[in-house]
C-alpha cells in the first residue's frame, strides 16, 4: 500500500478489512449506512478483544460522563473515567483526491491487529479506536476507479468533475444544514460514540508544508470551550516532534487554516467535547505520482521559523512519503491519548459538556416567535436541531419577557442545554474579530471559510435572543410536530391558494407541475374574503387532483392551503406546464453540484446542460447558468482530449455555441444567472448593467457573510421576499443600471443605515444603493440576473424564492383578470 502509482480500489480495501475483521478478535467490521449514491458506508471499531466484548457498557458510561444533568460529582465523574475507555475517531478520504492517509490506514489497521508489542497493546487495551476508512465512498469509486482505469492512457489521471454526487469538495462543508447522507451519518456515529478526539486525516496542494499539524490559525470563536482546543494543540506538539525524532522534516504548525470560528468547518463534534484534530500533508503529481518543481526548487520550500523548524529540501515528494507521515502522525496521537486516557474521558467529555449548561455571558434563551411568514423555514430549522441534537420546547401559553410577550406556538431553544454552545454558534449574530491578526499592525486575518453561519437569516427566520423568559407550559418538540392545518376541500367555482413567502413554494409548482395540475400566481396582490394575499400567490384549480398534490406538498413543508370561494380577479401569471429548466455548470463546479442538489430536492424539471444542447437549446424553457460559470468555461470547457467520452458533454461549445446561448435568449428564452454568472450573462447579452464592486480589498471587503438588501414585493423575481432581509455576500458583483433600459429592479442595497448583518465588512458605503436582483429584457426573451451568492452551498434558503420566482415566472404567460376565472375553472 502506498505505492508510487498504484491505489487500491475502494472494493478490495473493504474486502481486506472485512478479512481482518473475521481473522482479528480486536476489529470488528460494520456497514454503518449507505451513501447518497447507494454504495456502502463502512466502520471499523479496533480494541482489544476485552473492550469490544464491553463495548456497549463503554459506550453507556461514556454517554454518562457526557450528560451534563447526569447526577455526578467530579469525583464520581474520575471514578467512572477510569473505569472506561474513551473513543478516538480516526477518518480518511472525506476528499477522495487526497488519496496517501488511506494506505497509511490500511497499514495501521494492519500493525495494530496483528502485531502484539507493548505498544500496540496499551493502545488497544486503552482506547477503543473507531475509523471511518472514507467519510465519501462515492468520491473513492468514481476517483479512484478513474485512476486505475486511465493507466496507460494519454488522459489526465485525476477524476475530471465533481467527486460526490453534488458537492464535491464541499463535503466538508455541510455541518449546519446537515444536507448530505454522509454529513448526517457521520452525526449520528459522533453522538453514538461520543469521541475525545476526531482525527481528520486530510491533503493540501504540493507546495504547502508536508505536513501541517495544530496549532490552528486565527481567529478562535467564543463558543467553543478551551479544553479541547488545548488539547489538540498538544496532540499537534506532539506530532511535530516526534517528526523531527523521525527525521521527517518539513513540518509546520499556526500557519494554514483558522477553523474554530465557523460551524459549517468543525461541526457539532467539539461542543460534544471532541478535540478537533486535523493533519494536512503535501500531494502529490495526478494524485500518485512523484512530484518535483520545474524550478528544482524543494515541494514546500518555507524559511526555518518557530512554525516550521526543519525545512524541506529534498528535490522531489513521493506517495510513499505521504504515507510515512500520515502513519507517524496516526501513532503519535494515538499513543498520546492512550497513555493519558482518564484524563481525556474526564477533560473532554465531563468537564465541556458541564460547562455548558453554566451561564456564560450569552442570551439564555432564542425565541421564534409564533405566526412566521414561512412555515417551512420553521420546521427545517427544528429538523436541523434534531439532526444536531439540540432540545426544542413549543410554548403552550403565552411566552413574557419582561413587559414583552409572544404567543403560543413560540419555540424556545436554550442555550443552557447539552448542545448549547452550538445553538449559541449557529444563532448568535456574529462580529467578526478585529483581533485576528498577527500583530498589532498585521492585516485582519480572513477566516478558512465564512465570517458568519446565522441559521435564522439563512433561513428567513425571525429569531429573538432574550433572557428571563417566563412561560408556564411547554412541550418538547421534533420537526414532524410543525404541521400545517388539513387541505380544505374547496368550493367548485373557487380555488386553492398558496402564499408566496416561503421558499417551499417550489416544492408546490414542481409537484403540481409535474401532476398536471395547471399553476396561475398572481400578478398583484389581491383580496379573498377578509384575508389580503401577496404578489405572487398560487392560484390552484380546486380540483381533486389538485388537493391530493397540495396534501403531500403541506405534509411535506408545513406550508398553509387556503381557499377562495371564487377565483380572484386579478391578473395572473400562468406557469408554463412541465417547465423544462437547463442547468449550466460545466464540469468540476461545486456551485452547479450544490445547484444541482437543489434541484433535485426541489423536484425541478431539470437537465445538466451537454455540449451537443447547444444546437438545440429551444428544448429548454429556461436555462440557469450556476456561479462560477465563465465565458471560457463555456467556449473551451473540457478539453476532450484529455478525458474519455463520458466526460465529453463539458467540453467547449466555441464562440459558435456562446453566441446561440445569446441567440436563444433573444428568441425568447429565459435566461437565469447567479452570484458571479450575473458577469457572465452581462457579458454575453450585453445587459445595460455596470459591476459596481470595488476591486480594491482594502478599501472595500466582505468575504463570506450577511449584507442587509431592500426588495421590491411587486417585482416578479421577488415575489414573496420580504421588504428587507440578509442575502449572502462574498464581494460579489452590484449593479448601476441604466435608465431608459425597461429593466426591473427587484433587490437593492441599503442607500443608508447598516449594511452588514452578520459577519464582517468594511468600506459598506461602496454598495449603497447598488442593485442585486435585476430583470432585462432581451428580444423576446428576458435575462434576470441575482449576483450575490445566493445559493451559495444550498444555506441561504429564504433568497431561493429569487431563483425560483425567475426559473417559473420567464417562459410564462400572462392572463387577464377578466380571462382568470374561466382559465382557472376550465369554464
Amino acid at each position: 500500500m502506498g505505492t508510487s502509482g498504484k491505489l487500491a480500489p475502494f472494493e478490495q480495501i473493504k474486502d481486506y478489512f472485512e478479512l481482518i475483521a473475521e481473522e482479528s478478535d480486536s476489529v470488528e467490521y460494520e456497514v454503518a449506512d449507505t451513501t447518497t449514491m447507494g454504495n456502502e458506508y463502512p466502520i471499523l471499531r479496533v480494541s482489544s478483544a476485552a473492550n469490544l466484548a464491553r463495548i456497549d457498557e463503554i459506550l453507556a458510561a461514556n454517554e454518562r460522563l457526557a450528560d451534563p444533568r447526569a447526577d455526578l460529582t467530579e469525583s464520581e465523574a474520575r471514578t467512572l473515567a477510569e473505569q472506561s475507555v474513551p473513543v478516538y475517531y480516526l477518518e480518511a478520504t472525506l476528499h477522495s483526491t487526497e488519496v496517501g492517509n488511506l494506505p497509511a490506514l490500511v497499514d495501521v489497521i494492519h500493525r495494530l491487529s496483528t502485531e502484539r508489542s507493548e505498544f500496540v497493546q496499551d493502545i488497544l487495551d486503552n482506547l477503543v479506536i473507531l475509523v471511518v476508512p472514507s467519510a465519501n465512498p462515492d468520491g473513492q469509486h468514481l476517483l479512484v476507479d478513474y485512476f486505475n482505469e486511465t493507466a496507460g492512457t494519454s488522459y489526465a489521471r485525476t477524476y475530471p468533475d465533481l467527486y460526490h454526487k453534488y458537492v464535491g469538495h464541499d463535503n466538508n462543508r455541510d455541518w449546519i444544514f446537515f444536507t448530505q447522507e454522509e454529513s448526517r451519518i457521520r452525526t449520528r456515529l459522533e453522538q453514538q460514540y461520543r469521541p475525545v478526539v476526531l482525527h481528520f486525516m486530510h491533503q493540501a496542494g504540493s507546495n504547502s508544508p508536508r505536513m501541517w499539524v495544530p496549532p490552528f490559525d486565527e481567529p478562535l470563536g467564543p463558543n467553543i470551550d478551551s479544553i479541547p482546543i488545548s488539547a489538540s494543540n498538544a496532540l499537534g506538539a506532539e506530532i511535530a516532534n516526534a517528526a523531527a525524532e523521525a527525521g521527517l522534516p518539513g513540518v509546520s504548525t499556526d500557519d494554514a487554516y483558522g477553523i474554530f470560528w465557523n460551524a459549517d468547518v468543525f461541526g457539532t463534534g467539539p461542543h460534544r467535547g471532541a478535540s478537533l484534530f486535523l493533519h494536512e500533508i503535501a500531494s502529490v503529481r495526478d494524485l500518485a505520482l512523484p512530484f518535483s518543481n520545474p524550478d528544482g526548487t524543494p515541494p514546500g520550500a518555507r524559511d526555518r521559523t518557530m512554525r516550521t523548524f526543519d525545512p524541506y529540501t529534498e528535490k522531489t515528494w513521493t506517495l510513499e512519503q505521504i504515507v510515512e507521515y500520515a502513519k507517524l502522525s496516526m501513532y503519535t496521537a494515538l499513543d498520546s491519548v492512550a497513555k493519558d486516557a482518564d484524563d481525556w474521558l474526564f477533560n473532554n467529555l465531563y468537564q465541556v459538556n458541564r460547562k455548558n449548561m453554566e451561564p456564560d455571558g450569552g442570551p439564555e434563551t432564542y425565541l421564534v416567535p409564533a405566526g412566521q411568514r414561512d412555515p417551512f423555514a420553521v420546521k427545517q430549522l427544528v429538523e436541523i436541531f434534531d439532526i444536531a441534537g439540540v432540545e426544542v420546547d413549543r410554548a403552550l401559553s403565552t411566552v413574557r419577557v419582561g413587559r414583552q410577550t409572544y404567543p403560543a406556538g413560540t419555540l424556545l431553544v436554550q442555550s443552557r442545554q447539552p448542545m448549547g454552545s452550538w445553538v449559541d454558534q449557529v444563532l448568535e449574530v456574529d462580529q467578526y474579530p478585529d483581533q485576528a491578526r498577527k500583530c498589532a499592525n498585521c492585516p485582519l486575518i480572513m477566516p478558512y471559510s465564512e465570517t458568519t453561519d446565522h441559521l435564522g437569516m439563512l433561513l428567513g427566520l425571525t429569531v429573538q435572543p432574550v433572557d428571563g423568559a417566563r412561560v408556564a407550559r411547554t412541550e418538547r418538540i421534533t420537526a414532524a410536530d410543525i404541521t400545517a392545518p388539513a387541505v380544505p376541500n374547496a368550493p367548485a367555482n373557487g380555488a386553492y391558494l398558496v402564499r408566496p413567502t416561503t421558499y417551499g413554494l417550489t416544492h408546490a409548482i414542481a409537484r403540481l407541475q409535474e401532476d398536471d395540475v395547471p399553476v396561475f400566481r398572481a400578478a398583484a396582490g389581491f383580496t379573498a374574503g377578509a384575508t389580503t394575499y401577496e404578489p405572487g400567490t398560487l392560484i390552484v384549480p380546486a380540483t381533486a387532483a389538485a388537493r391530493a398534490t397540495l396534501t403531500e406538498v403541506s405534509q411535506l413543508t408545513a406550508l398553509p392551503v387556503t381557499t377562495a370561494p371564487q377565483v380572484p380577479r386579478v391578473d395572473a401569471l400562468q406557469l408554463k406546464p412541465d417547465t423544462k429548466i437547463g442547468l449550466i455548470r460545466g464540469a468540476n463546479n461545486m456551485p452547479g453540484g450544490w445547484l444541482m442538489w437543489l434541484a433535485d430536492t426541489y423536484g425541478l424539471n431539470y437537465e445538466v446542460v451537454e455540449a451537443d444542447d447547444y444546437a438545440d437549446l429551444a428544448q429548454f424553457d429556461t436555462i440557469l447558468v450556476a456561479p462560477g460559470v465563465t465565458k471560457a468555461r463555456i467556449v473551451t470547457g473540457v478539453n476532450p482530449a484529455l478525458v474519455p467520452e463520458e466526460f465529453h458533454w463539458a467540453r467547449g461549445v466555441g464562440e459558435a455555441g456562446w453566441q446561440a446561448l445569446a441567440t436563444w435568449v433573444r428568441d425568447g428564452g429565459n435566461l437565469v444567472a447567479v452570484g458571479s454568472a450575473a458577469e457572465t450573462a452581462r457579458d454575453l447579452l450585453a445587459l445595460p448593467i455596470t459591476n459596481a464592486t470595488p476591486t480594491d480589498r482594502a478599501a472595500f471587503s466582505a468575504p463570506g457573510t450577511l449584507l442587509n438588501a431592500q426588495f421590491d414585493p411587486a417585482a416578479p423575481a421577488t415575489w414573496g421576499m420580504p421588504a428587507n432581509w440578509p442575502v449572502w455576500y462574498n464581494n460579489s458583483p452590484a449593479y448601476r443600471v441604466a435608465a431608459g433600459a425597461g429593466a426591473t429592479v427587484g433587490s437593492t442595497y441599503p442607500a443608508s443605515g447598516e449594511l452588514l448583518a452578520s459577519g464582517y465588512a468594511h468600506g459598506q458605503a461602496a454598495l449603497a444603493g447598488l442593485a442585486n436582483v435585476v430583470t432585462v429584457p432581451v428580444g423576446a426573451g428576458e435575462a434576470t440576473v441575482a449576483s450575490a451568492d445566493i445559493t451559495f452551498r444550498s444555506w441561504p434558503r429564504a433568497t431561493w424564492t429569487i431563483v425560483s420566482n425567475a426559473l417559473y415566472n420567464g417562459p410564462g404567460s400572462t392572463v387577464p383578470a377578466a380571462e382568470l376565472a374561466a382559465r382557472v375553472t376550465g369554464r
